[in-house]
């Protein structure tokens, strides 16, 4: 009776653990425990990732030998990707790639294809065999889908930024940028960037840093001259309007107004003032007044307004102007110029967010406009000690080496940057514009006139139209954002490409992927003077403690059995 009893307990154990291995196949539940939820993606994700319909091969090339910071690095990349695997099955798959255990020749031939793949080397000192050495590591990954690649760098090098900031963004943003790969891999065509010509704007030259990190990023890039043609191509996915000088006629602005009510999408880089640093060649001073391109009114339309003035700000970067002769040689000195301002990203907004600051020359200060139907998010701000000047402003050189006293320097985070969605109205809706243009391409049925947009359009306005050019100095071309700052006249890049690069990406994810870029963890680090203060008791508590503590077990587990037994 006694053998049946325990076939037939064997029997039940056997078939609940079958139930509960068939219920656990189908229902898939993991949960995280950490405060900032870590561990987890976002829902956005999660649904892009279940619709894979094919393969997704990731190979990464940050591991091997590393360093404690990278060596946490690689583990998150490791947890993100295996949350995305939880969600895409077997659609996607990644492996971790160690070039140093190839030989010399190949680690070199291998770290030039990833160059040429947009890969960014770094060296890195680490430990071999009780000796320090150099070494180029990789820190990205190359992404594949459907015979298409592409490339991303997985360690946010941030200017200014200490190794903690540095791995702390890098984490924050490995969802964001596996995520936002697959997405551009998934594409059937690049998305269309254009940049309208005709009204002095900023050359292609100019922008030709701009461009290539456009195309770099899988997107099409094209020019768009608005003095010509019927209409803007409504396969163009973003106009960016990049400095223009010259005014705008009621004709062109006809055509922009109607891209945005078809649901287009605009970048505004501009310059409300007239100068730069070449008004100020050979003079002591330059009258800085408004620069008209006649665009104030649809942008006013719109829910923005660029006022008449400028921006001083004591946060800024450096000047370098000639202050005297020696031995027939110009003696060249650096200053703070406050009108060259860093403009600080909107940590709410993943556009803005995770970004060093931004450098701008001369902008000038934005409002929104109240208008229900278009919500407005400021994406720039000027730092806590600027303020603004009404135009007329007098720039002056002799600034340079004024004492600026902080205490008059009260406005705080003047806004420089806005992004505005919704619903907006068409400029010429409350307007007697029946010119012949406007009845000519109403007739038109691909063209007849709208007068609210749809509820895609969006737009980005700044008030720096230099904001992505390439700037030149002694006939070299200097990359973008590339600025002097602090007392030690240390040229650095801010990141005015990047935020450029995000604007774009978030005018066109209606996945709202980029929202990941929001995610925020912390790096909970080990206090450093207290660890080198307490080592030795540490390390001591560290080896007693388990000791005492299976001592302890032992001799319960002891005494516990001796009194079961002598019952």
């Amino acid at each position: 009776m006694k053998a049946i009893k325990k076939h037939i307990n064997t029997v039940i154990v056997l078939v609940i653990l079958l139930v509960l291995n068939i219920i656990s196949s189908k229902i898939y539940k993991r949960f995280d425990l950490t405060e900032e939820k870590r561990y987890s993606i976002s829902n956005s994700t999660k649904d892009f990732l279940k619709n894979l319909d094919d393969v997704v091969t990731i190979r990464v090339y940050l591991t091997g030998n590393l360093p404690s910071g990278m060596k946490e690095l690689e583990k998150s990349i490791e947890t993100t990707l295996n949350e995305f695997k939880a969600y895409a099955g077997s659609n996607l798959q990644y492996t971790f790639v160690d070039l140093s255990k190839y030989d010399k020749k190949t680690q070199e031939e291998e770290g030039k294809i990833l160059y040429k793949k947009g890969l960014t080397p770094i060296n890195l000192t680490v430990v071999e065999n009780g000796e320090q050495t150099q070494r180029v590591i990789f820190p990205g990954a190359v992404i594949s889908y459907k015979g298409r690649t592409i490339s991303t760098n997985l360690l946010e090098n941030k200017v200014g930024a200490d190794q903690f900031d540095i791995l702390n963004n890098s984490i924050v943003l490995l969802e964001y940028k596996f995520a936002n790969s697959i997405q551009k891999l998934q594409r059937t065509h690049p998305p269309l960037v254009a940049f309208s010509t005709g009204h002095g704007e900023v050359t292609q030259e100019n922008l030709g840093e701009a461009i290539q990190e456009l195309q770099s990023k899988q997107f099409a890039v094209s020019t768009i001259d608005l003095t010509v043609g019927y209409k803007i191509d409504a396969m163009v996915d973003v106009l960016v309007i990049p400095n223009p000088t010259q005014k705008f006629n009621e004709k062109e602005k006809y055509k922009i107004d109607q891209y945005l009510m078809r649901g287009g999408k605009i970048i505004w880089l501009l310059d409300h003032m007239a100068v730069n640093m070449d008004s100020l060649n050979g003079k002591d001073f330059f009258l800085a007044n408004a620069r008209d391109v006649n665009l104030t009114d649809m942008l006013f339309k719109y829910g923005a307004r660029i006022n008449d003035d400028l921006i001083l700000d004591l946060q800024n970067t450096r000047l370098q102007i000639q202050t005297g002769m020696a031995n027939n040689q110009p003696q060249m000195q650096w200053f703070n110029w406050p009108y060259f301002n860093l403009m600080i990203g909107n940590s709410g907004n993943p556009a803005s967010r995770n970004l060093a600051p931004i450098t701008g020359s001369f902008t000038s200060s934005i409002d929104t406009i109240k208008n229900k139907n278009v919500q407005k998010e400021i994406l720039l701000t000027s730092s806590e000690y600027s303020k603004a000047l009404f135009a007329p402003v007098r720039v002056y050189i002799g600034m340079v080496k004024d004492q600026l006293n902080p205490a008059i320097f009260q406005q705080k985070n003047i806004p420089t940057g806005v992004y505005l969605s919704g619903q907006f109205e068409s400029v010429f809706d409350d307007r007697a514009f029946a010119g012949a243009y406007a009845e000519m391409t109403d007739t038109i049925d691909d063209l007849k006139y709208i007068d609210v947009s749809s509820p895609n359009a969006k737009m980005i306005v700044v008030s720096d139209g230099d904001l992505i050019t390439n700037k030149k100095a002694r006939g070299k071309t200097l990359p973008v954002g590339y600025a002097t700052y602090g007392n030690e006249n240390k040229p650095m890049v801010f990141d005015n490409l990047p935020f450029f690069m995000n604007c774009v990406e978030y005018l066109l994810d209606d996945n709202k992927l980029i929202n990941t870029r929001s995610k925020e963890i912390k790096l909970r680090q080990l206090d450093a003077t207290k660890v080198k203060e307490s080592k030795k008791s540490i390390q001591i508590q560290n080896l007693l403690y388990p000791l005492i503590a299976i001592l302890i077990f032992a001799f319960a587990y002891g005494f516990i059995r001796k009194r079961t037994y002598a019952k």
